[in-house]
C-alpha cells in the first residue's frame, strides 16, 4: 500500500494559470472521463465476498526476534483504526461506485506515470533491455493508450507489464531484509522494503508535476486504488485472528521466506536441441 505524500515539503502557491495547475486540471479531466466511461456499468449494490474464497495458511514464527515490537504494535494499532474506520469504508465505496474497467484504467494511469522508478532501477541493476522495454511501453501507452488508460503495449505488442523499484535493486546487490517494522499506513514491512519505498518516492514524477494540495490528493488516490482490492480481505483475516499483530507479522514473514526460497531455486537446465533425425522436428 502506498500513502499520501507525507515526505514532501510544502511548495509555494502558484497562480491559477500556472503550468502545474494546468497539468492537474488535465489529470482531473482524465479521471472524470474514466468515471463517465464506466457509469453505464455501475453496480447497484456493494460487492459481497466470494463464498469459499481460500484464505492464506499462516505458519507461526514463535522464535522470531522482534526488537521493535513495542513501537510496531503502536503503529499497527494506529493503522488498524485507520483501516477499519477510514480507508476500508472509502475503499468499499470506491469499488461500489466504479466498475472494474474504470478501476483498471485508473491503476494503469498511475502505473504508467511511475515509469522512471522502474526504468532507472533496471539500469542500476544492469538490465538495459528491461529498461528499454519499460520506456517503450510508456511511449506507446501514453500516446496510443490515451495517457496510460489502456495498455496497447501488452495487448498488441506483447510488451509485458512489470514492477521494479529500489527494494529490488538493494536485493540484487546483496542487501538483506533487516528488522521487521510496521510503517504508518503501509503496514508490515522491513528495513530494506521501507528504505526502498523512500528512494522510490524520490523518482515518483507526481510530486514534481503538481503542487500542494494537489500532490496529496493525487497520491491519496493512488493509495486508495492500490488498497481497495485488499480491504475486505483485511477485515476477514483480522476477525479470525486472536492477536492481529502477530498474525499479520507472521503472514508477512511467511511471504518474505517464500520469496527468498524462490530466488534460491536454481533455474531449470535447458536440454540441448536434438538433431531432426533423432526426434520429430
Amino acid at each position: 500500500m502506498r500513502t499520501p505524500n507525507r515526505f514532501s515539503t510544502p511548495k509555494t502557491a502558484t497562480s491559477p494559470g500556472s503550468p502545474s495547475r494546468g497539468r492537474f486540471r488535465c489529470l482531473a479531466a482524465l479521471m472524470l472521463a474514466l468515471i463517465l466511461t464506466g457509469c453505464a456499468g455501475q453496480p447497484t449494490a456493494p460487492p459481497e465476498a466470494v463464498p469459499g474464497e481460500p484464505e492464506p495458511t499462516v505458519v507461526s514464527h514463535p522464535e522470531y526476534h522482534d526488537p521493535l515490537i513495542g513501537v510496531n504494535r503502536a503503529i499497527f494499532s494506529f493503522n488498524d483504526v485507520t483501516y477499519r474506520y477510514a480507508m476500508i469504508p472509502v475503499a468499499k465505496g470506491y469499488i461500489w461506485l466504479f466498475p472494474d474497467p474504470v478501476r483498471t484504467g485508473i491503476g494503469n494511469v498511475f502505473h504508467n506515470i511511475k515509469m522512471p522508478i522502474r526504468s532507472i532501477n533496471y539500469l542500476l541493476q544492469l538490465k538495459p533491455k528491461e529498461a528499454g522495454v519499460d520506456v517503450l511501453r510508456f511511449v506507446i501507452n501514453s500516446t496510443v493508450g490515451l495517457l496510460g488508460i489502456f495498455d496497447p503495449a501488452e495487448a498488441w505488442l506483447d510488451l509485458k507489464r512489470s514492477n521494479n523499484g529500489f527494494e529490488d535493486t538493494l536485493s540484487r546487490y546483496g542487501s538483506g531484509y533487516g528488522t521487521y517494522i510496521v510503517l504508518p499506513f503501509f503496514g508490515p514491512s522491513d528495513l530494506r522494503n521501507g528504505g526502498g519505498r523512500l528512494l522510490d518516492y524520490a523518482l515518483n514524477p507526481i510530486p514534481y508535476l503538481t503542487d500542494q494540495p494537489d500532490t496529496s490528493v493525487i497520491m491519496a488516490a493512488d493509495t486508495l486504488q492500490e488498497f481497495a482490492p485488499t480491504a475486505e480481505q483485511y477485515e476477514r483475516l483480522r476477525s479470525r485472528s486472536d492477536d492481529p499483530y502477530i498474525f499479520f507479522r507472521n503472514l508477512y514473514l511467511q511471504g518474505v521466506q517464500r520469496d527468498a526460497n524462490q530466488l534460491q531455486e536454481p533455474e531449470p537446465e535447458q536440454k540441448p536441441a536434438q538433431p531432426c533425425g533423432a526426434t520429430p522436428c
